[in-house]
């Protein structure tokens, strides 16, 4: 465990990280796609960073953790890992804390790194070790790669689908793509919509992923070999 001078300066390093918004904010939003974060994502921050204030931490934790890290908010996994280190809201942990920084530090944040660093820098090589193993299954779950996989898979279904009624137009008649009960939407509009984020999609995921041969065209993608890269890259060591 922590020598009790250590841990101090950990939790005065990251009250103070925590007061550094205008950098760190930037990673609040997924940053996964050009589209900013939905009203219901910033409602559920502003509500978890309310909850926290008031001192509700067993609430704020369920959230951060179940939420907001899911869809790749890196601010959220740095506060699971401050909740893991102080024991607010969860056990009190500095090897689980440690693979919640690593993710969060991921893009290379330089308030969340340096966080991560003065963490490493207090551990034991056997914390080190057991703090691997715990960063490998966070990974697996809310590495970007993967949140980005996972959004491609839900969304190529939908390029590829033929499906609705047709009907008439200025200029003849154009297809139409239920979206819910008593909803419909221009397929031509719906598609291309899904075209341009799947393309955008698929460009990050090659950027982060530095799979510099990676197929980008929706129309051309091989979703297995995606996976099969993205399965390899979680997997490394050095990923």
């Amino acid at each position: 465990m922590l020598s009790n001078m250590s841990k101090f300066s950990n939790i005065v390093l990251l009250a103070l990280i925590a007061l550094v918004t205008t950098p760190v904010e930037a990673q609040r939003a997924p940053s996964l796609s050009a589209d900013s974060p939905d009203s219901r994502t910033i409602g559920v921050q502003r509500k978890v960073e309310e909850l926290f204030q008031r001192g509700e931490f067993d609430r704020a934790y369920f959230i951060y953790r179940n939420e907001l890290a899911p869809v790749g908010d890196k601010y959220a996994q740095y506060m699971l890992g401050y909740m893991h280190l102080t024991g607010m809201g969860a056990d009190e942990d500095p090897v689980v804390a440690y693979a919640w920084y690593r993710l969060a530090a991921e893009r290379g944040t330089p308030e969340f790194v340096a966080v991560r660093d003065q963490l490493k820098h207090d551990l034991q090589a056997e914390e080190l070790r057991r703090s691997d193993a715990h960063y490998l299954e966070l990974r697996r779950e809310f590495n970007d790669l993967v949140i980005l996989l996972a959004a491609i898979k839900r969304n190529l279904p939908e390029r590829r689908a033929v499906t609705g009624s047709r009907i008439p137009s200025e200029n003849g008649t154009i297809g139409v793509f239920t979206i819910t009960p008593g909803q419909t939407r221009a397929s031509a509009d719906y598609r291309g919509g899904t075209r341009r984020q799947l393309e955008e999609s698929l460009k990050k995921l090659a950027e982060l992923g530095d799979f510099p041969d990676l197929e980008t065209d929706p129309d051309r993608v091989d979703i297995d070999e995606i996976e099969r890269l993205v399965n390899e890259r979680i997997e490394s060591p050095d990923g």
